[in-house]
């Protein structure tokens, strides 16, 4: 059985962290927009280029720009690259292109710099409108003036979304910056002093806190990427159960009453007690109650108030988050779940965050069959948001789980078994190493499928396997095979488990149906790695 190969994009490095959004988006455009590096080597190139040029992506990116430059034009490319290196822009400069068939088509280019998380200039990214048509029509004098004006006006507008998503593209590549490094700083920071040993008691649990707070906050961050990535993609499935409505709102309390604490805001709750249960993921559910409290107690100054109430409401569920913070401006007010939208951006904002938690609450509440809507009288006058969710026709009677529950640490008993662990990550494996013999086990841990296969060739064999997927020259999924077919020579069992940073459904199913037992996701909980041991050696009852 092959591989399973995990789908590629061809607009390259946008695809990362959350840029499947403006992948689709760039995508779908009907104009050419193609990046390349200050030497004029091709790195993206989207359907609208494809359309224009007759060029696939694989056959444009890895060349020279020169590909379709027609000779007579040559030394355009040179004065254009010297405009960008001095950080110019080259805006509505008409020129002629070469397509893959020998034609010529009169284009309209406008082009930027792309610079690094350090303002330095590193790419060059272009924006091509095909105006063939309307050199036709200025060049023909039998074109009426109406015509003219028509295709003039069709060419502004594409013209004005091209500049539209370019600057979204610029200004969520340079948030995306700041809210990745920003996490790492201090946990880099942190480490480094852990590392050197010169901390005493207290100082080191003020290290880990802040280690782990912020861990979990990166952890949140591409979470959150993820889930709109999968949400672009219609690959967001969710898992219908009977949900207590008052669990879900009292997990999401929990969440942020510290940051609320710390402000000083009052948080008010009012219940509805005729309310049943309703059809929903509980999980998504407390996704949407968290970012809506979070946003409220994060835009809320110190000794505010933030309300949360839910009631019924004819054949609805009402949820109401209130709060008496900064409010939102008039002209923000209809983009508020945008994705990526911010009401204050560049380096001046005084709030973090990419712009992706109130997009993921619209998004979520639609998959759930719901509305959402936000209301504020203006500047310093607070804000509303008012989630509302279909009632079931028929009342649920089914048992339901408390929320969170998972999270209680369980004791876990992995004595007398054997564990083999191979990934090529040291740290990770030495941690999940720790882990395991923390709870009894016997580990052998190897950083190759080469190492591995050694130790199977020995009179030792484990109960299961734990391996990761992505490692040089032998991947997870041919040590699987390999191992599998050692343990069938021998007439012996050999459970298996994924451990790999491919989190998504799509990614589950392909390892599953590889022939791995589990599938357990990076950044790993210790306590999940546990149980998935126990649960896989029969040792959870």
């Amino acid at each position: 059985m092959p591989d399973p190969i995990l789908p590629k994009n061809r607009l390259g490095p946008l695809v990362s962290y959350g840029g499947a959004w403006l992948a689709a988006i760039i995508d779908s455009s009907d104009d050419a927009i193609v990046s390349k590096t200050l030497d004029g080597i091709i790195t993206s190139w989207n359907r609208g280029a494809e359309r224009m040029f007759g060029y696939s992506a694989e056959e444009a990116v890895g060349q020279h720009i020169s590909l379709i430059i027609p000779n007579a034009r040559r030394t355009e490319e040179d004065q254009v690259l010297a405009a960008i290196r001095q950080g110019q822009r080259v805006d509505h400069f008409e020129t002629v292109r070469q397509t893959k068939d020998g034609r010529l088509i009169h284009i309209s280019l406008m082009v930027s710099p792309v610079r690094d998380a350090e303002n330095r200039i590193v790419g060059v990214s272009k924006v091509a409108r095909d105006i063939t048509e309307r050199k036709r029509l200025e060049e023909d004098a039998r074109a009426t003036d109406s015509e003219r004006r028509a295709a003039f006006a069709r060419e502004q507008k594409a013209r004005a979304e091209a500049e539209a998503v370019n600057r979204s593209k610029d200004e969520f590549l340079a948030t995306l910056s700041h809210e990745l490094r920003t996490p790492l700083n201090a946990v880099f920071g942190w480490a480094r002093m852990l590392a050197d040993g010169q901390l005493d008691a207290e100082t080191t649990r003020k290290a880990t806190d802040a280690i782990l707070r912020n861990a979990t906050a990166q952890i949140q961050l591409v979470e959150d990427l993820v889930d709109v990535s999968r949400i672009v993609t219609g690959k967001m499935q969710l898992e219908l159960r009977p949900v207590d409505l008052k669990v879900v709102v009292e997990a999401a309390l929990d969440a942020v009453r510290p940051a609320a604490t710390i402000k000083d805001i009052t948080l008010d709750v009012a219940i509805d007690p005729r309310l049943d249960p309703i059809v929903g993921s509980p999980e998504r559910l407390q996704q949407v109650v968290w970012n809506l409290l979070s946003n409220a107690v994060k835009f809320t100054p110190k000794r505010g108030r933030v309300h949360v109430e839910v009631r019924l409401a004819d054949a609805e569920v009402q949820l109401t988050v209130s709060d008496t913070g900064q409010g939102i401006v008039a002209d923000v007010l209809p983009y508020v779940f945008d994705r990526f939208r911010q009401g204050d951006s560049g380096s001046t904002r005084r709030y973090g965050g990419l712009g992706i938690g109130l997009a993921l609450v619209r998004h979520l509440v639609e998959l759930h069959g719901g509305t959402v809507r936000a209301e504020s009288p203006g500047v310093g006058q607070g804000a509303t948001f008012t989630v509302q969710l279909p009632v079931p026709s028929v009342k649920l009677v089914q048992p339901l789980a408390q929320l969170g529950a998972a999270h209680q640490s369980t004791p876990v008993d992995l004595r007398e078994l054997d564990l083999l662990i191979v990934d090529d990550d040291v740290d990770g494996l030495e941690m999940c190493r720790i882990i395991l013999i923390g709870s009894g086990a016997r580990v052998k841990a190897c950083t190759s499928s080469a190492q591995a296969l050694e130790a199977l060739a020995g009179d030792w064999w484990p109960h299961i396997l734990i391996a990761d997927l992505d490692m040089p020259e032998e991947n997870g999924f041919t040590l699987l095979r390999r191992a599998r077919a050692l343990a069938g020579a021998r007439g012996r069992n050999l459970p298996a488990v994924a451990l790999t940073a491919y989190g998504s459904a799509d990614d589950r199913r392909r390892i599953l149906a590889a022939g791995f037992n589990l599938h357990l996701a990076k950044p790993v909980d210790p306590e999940e790695l546990r149980l998935t041991v126990a649960s896989l050696a029969g040792r959870t009852g």
